[in-house]
């Protein structure tokens, strides 16, 4: 009872969160938060939509790609012995496919609008499911050395998530144009977003007790994604959009901790 006792002390900021966003995703699952509409200029006149999504989506693709490559690079320049490394660098290129519909479909090309269709909203999405299952092998790898505790987790949390994203965006008995938003708040607030959070209580710990600067920093960068996407479910509507580019613009800050949080954390390790 004493071990169990002090687990939960040292690690109460952890199960605080955990318990406040479980709380959260009841409450958004049912009532489905819209916040009010805010009496300024209707942000569909002028190509506004389109012009701010296409430079928000552009700058995330050139943060995320950047993330990317540089850990695929560290992998490459290390032996490519640091699986870690390279699954959290294809994850990261992969989660860009979200980014990237954004910038062409702030030009204007409907086939890359996602929300028009499930179909469509899939095909730019699945990326997600992806890294998420990567960003937990990676991090998995790093705390355990069982490879069934590093792989089975990740590959439920990939199947989850596919499973929940075929049945959320074409079985789900609601109609068409609510199946998207549905099954994003249940992908965001049971996987996406746990798993946020997690990673970087993790790395928290892992800085405290490393005495480096590196995993500090990315849990920063891992919490931002946390708040920034819970921001996602009352600020996504037409008639809020505005504040919906406020808190993609933090979105895309939280990556500049990531970028630099994996930088330090490479040459950290170099001098250890």
């Amino acid at each position: 009872m004493g071990d169990i006792q002090k687990y939960l002390k040292d690690h109460l900021f952890y199960f605080i969160g955990i318990g406040i966003i479980a709380a959260l995703c009841i409450v958004v699952l049912i009532t489905k938060p819209h916040a009010a509409a805010p009496e300024i200029l209707d942000p569909t006149k002028d190509n506004f939509y389109n012009m701010v999504t296409f430079g928000l989506g552009l700058d995330s693709t050139i943060l995320i790609w950047t993330i990317g490559l540089f850990l695929l690079y560290r992998w490459n320049k290390g032996g490519r012995s640091n699986t870690s490394l390279m699954i959290w660098g294809l994850g990261f290129l992969i989660y860009s496919l979200t980014f990237i519909a954004h910038i062409f479909r702030g030009w204007g090309f409907t086939w890359a609008d996602e929300t028009l269709s499930p179909e469509i909203f899939f095909l730019w999405r699945f990326g997600m499911i992806l890294w998420a299952g990567a960003s937990l092998y990676g991090i998995l790898r790093i705390l355990v050395e069982d490879k069934k505790k590093q792989i089975i987790p990740s590959i439920v949390v990939i199947i989850a998530g596919f499973l929940w994203f075929i049945y959320g965006l074409f079985f789900a008995n609601v109609p068409i144009n609510e199946r998207i938003e549905t099954m994003m708040y249940g992908f965001l607030f049971t996987i996406w977003i746990p798993i946020c959070f997690s990673i970087s209580y993790i790395f928290l710990i892992y800085g405290r007790k490393s005495n480096t600067t590196g995993p500090k920093v990315l849990f920063l960068g891992y919490l931002g994604l946390t708040i920034t996407y819970m921001a996602w479910a009352p600020w996504h509507f037409g008639d809020v959009v505005y504040f919906y580019f406020v808190w993609y613009f933090l979105f895309l800050l939280s990556l500049v901790p990531l970028l630099i949080g994996f930088i330090l954390l490479s040459r950290e390790s170099e001098s250890n």
